[in-house]
């Protein structure tokens, strides 16, 4: 997967100094659910320290992981967060995290709903992407990408996490581990 920066846009740098200075200061411990699919909310957050996955529970009860935010990152309920429909996705803290919150409605009065359209354009080409990657690359290219984005991913989150981002089994993800570090020169 391919992971677009936007630290470097206006639209972050405002929203990020938004939610620092106006921003509800909530301290998550690990396994806090911050959106749980179904639910109806609607808030955008910074996420100042720690990791959240983004994941769905499936029809046999087991859950896939289509998404991390690591510290730095903004974060939002995406379905819920611009369009005011149901959440598809639980958000979790996989680690104890922080984040600085507003509700959609308060960033529209300060930014103005072009700001609005422009994050959720941006979600959505985020989403995309994310998705094209899922079905254009092979587990090995997503996991080196993971891995350049977030390089200490092992030494915070398990096998299986990421083997479940990855939708294979923690056992493959192994033989890949192994399969790459035997190519190292």
């Amino acid at each position: 997967m391919t992971y677009i920066d936007y630290s470097d846009s206006d639209f972050y740098s405002k929203i990020k100094q938004l939610l620092l200075e106006r921003g509800k200061k909530v301290e998550l411990g690990r396994g806090y659910v911050l959106c749980q699919a179904g639910e109806m909310t609607s808030g955008i957050g910074l996420l100042v320290s720690g990791a959240l996955k983004y994941s769905r529970t499936l029809n046999n009860g087991s859950e896939r992981i289509v998404w991390f935010s690591f510290t730095g990152d903004l974060v939002a309920c995406c379905s819920g967060t611009c369009n005011n429909f149901p959440n598809l996705l639980d958000i979790v803290a996989m680690e104890n995290s922080l984040i600085y919150q507003l509700p959609v409605e308060q960033i529209d009065a300060h930014l103005g709903h072009e700001f609005i359209s422009h994050l959720a354009e941006a979600m959505c080409y985020q989403l995309l992407k994310s998705t094209i990657d899922d079905y254009s690359q092979s587990p090995e290219e997503r996991y080196m990408a993971l891995t350049e984005r977030f390089p200490d991913i092992h030494n915070r989150m398990t096998n299986r996490t990421i083997a479940s981002y990855l939708g294979i089994t923690p056992e493959s993800l192994s033989r890949l581990r192994k399969r790459l570090l035997t190519k190292q020169p």
